[in-house]
């Protein structure tokens, strides 16, 4: 099967090659890659965005980049990135049309909107089917309180009800989108994933940047935008921790020394007097991570709201027990009491007696890590994200009989 993965504001080739980057990003590279080693050859339609070049890159066997010139060579701000979604829209046409695919799959809602026109506008693709993948609705993002964007939300439900199929990383989008009218059968929850030969309980441990006056100290860990909230909310808690130590890992390429908000979380540690017991790094390289996670006692995931939830799987595949916010990726990926804790709220007290509990039980904070691990094993491989896709496929192509209820839930 040829498959156009569209991901218009994504850098695959900064991902396939380990750099830090977004959640979609790192989405789109291991997808493709597994599903190349499904036997299928694989596409990915990218805006340019980085100093990488347009035009084919090669990402592995059975897989190629298609970067498109679409607007500026940078990454756009939220409320611009459907400003050259046109543009895209317009280079992906031809693209498509000079490799036909099989089946086209978009992630993202612009995505979608450049995909819909693409394939079914004048001079498209008549009859290839059109998978829709969403990691996020703006209806989900409102009620963890981010701004409201009602065109947004009117263009996602539409996209929804144009798309052959529709994938969604969560019960809580397949909800979201009944509520919208979309009917529950002809969605898949299909989960974000995570590669468990990397991120796992073998291997050595960083031993920086860690206080050498550690002594007794309960390692926390947290990769995070430093501009998502979280990390505001952890620095607070420690105040309510005095045997804790917090790391704050970057989750966006930025130069620490130089960042605004760096400078500001550096301010708020320090006029809370714990700047001793918190440490901020920028990102890391994804081959050095896991010795980063491994290194630490317990993760904690308190962004206002992440979509994706990948940070919390690379630390259960690493061992680590969780504490996170209940919105989001780490609702699907979280079984409370049993990988971690869900907190309905973030508040930095509501943090920090999570974050107590398990300091205080070493013997169920161990059964947090083994179980979560195990957890990420069995269920969120990007194999088996690749394979579920796969499904979603063969039910979108003609001749296919729709989405079988079955498909992905098991999610929970």
């Amino acid at each position: 099967m040829k498959i156009a993965l569209i991901a218009e504001h994504t850098a695959p080739l900064a991902a396939h090659r380990g750099e830090p980057t977004c959640g979609d990003s790192v989405h789109v590279a291991s997808l493709s890659r597994h599903l190349a080693k499904l036997g299928h050859r694989v596409a990915v339609y990218a805006r340019k965005s980085t100093s990488d070049p347009v035009g084919r890159s090669r990402m592995g066997r059975g897989v190629h980049a298609e970067i498109l010139a679409a607007g500026p060579d940078r990454p756009l701000g939220e409320h611009e990135e459907a400003d050259h979604t046109g543009a895209f829209a317009t280079a992906l046409t031809g693209a498509l049309k000079d490799d036909a695919p099989d089946v086209v799959h978009a992630l993202g809602w612009t995505s979608g909107l450049a995909a819909l026109s693409a394939v079914h506008g004048a001079g498209g693709l008549g009859d290839v089917p059109v998978v829709q993948t969403f990691h996020s609705l703006n209806a989900t993002e409102q009620r963890a309180g981010l701004p409201e964007r009602p065109e947004r939300v009117r263009l996602e439900a539409a996209i929804a009800g144009r798309a052959d199929a529709v994938a969604v990383s969560s019960a809580d989008l397949r909800f979201e989108l009944a509520r919208m009218g979309l009917p529950r059968h002809r969605v898949a929850v299909v989960p974000f994933g995570v590669d468990t030969d990397h991120f796992s309980v073998e291997g050595g441990a960083a031993t920086e940047p860690w206080s050498p006056r550690r002594q007794d100290r309960t390692r926390v860990i947290t990769v995070s935008g430093l501009a998502s909230g979280g990390p505001e909310r952890l620095i607070e808690s420690m105040v309510r921790l005095p045997d804790a130590e917090l790391l704050v890992v970057a989750a966006a390429p930025l130069e620490v020394a130089l960042d605004e908000d760096a400078r500001r979380l550096e301010l708020l540690a320090k006029e809370a007097g714990v700047d001793d017991r918190v440490h901020l790094m920028g990102p890391v390289e994804r081959k050095e991570l896991p010795r980063l996670l491994r290194s630490a006692d317990i993760f904690v995931s308190a962004d206002r709201y992440d979509p994706y939830g990948g940070a919390v799987l690379e630390a259960m595949a690493c061992g680590l027990p969780v504490v996170a916010r209940a919105a989001g990726g780490p609702t699907g990926a979280v079984l409370d009491r049993t990988t971690g804790l869900l907190v309905r709220s973030a508040r930095p007290d509501t943090l920090a007696r999570a974050v107590r509990g398990m300091m205080n039980e070493a013997t169920t904070r161990s059964a947090h890590g083994i179980a979560g691990a195990d957890r990420a094993r069995s269920r969120f491989t990007w194999q088996r994200v690749a394979a579920e896709t796969e499904r979603v496929y063969r039910t979108a192509l003609p001749g296919g009989h729709g989405l079988p209820l079955a498909a992905g839930d098991d999610a929970h």
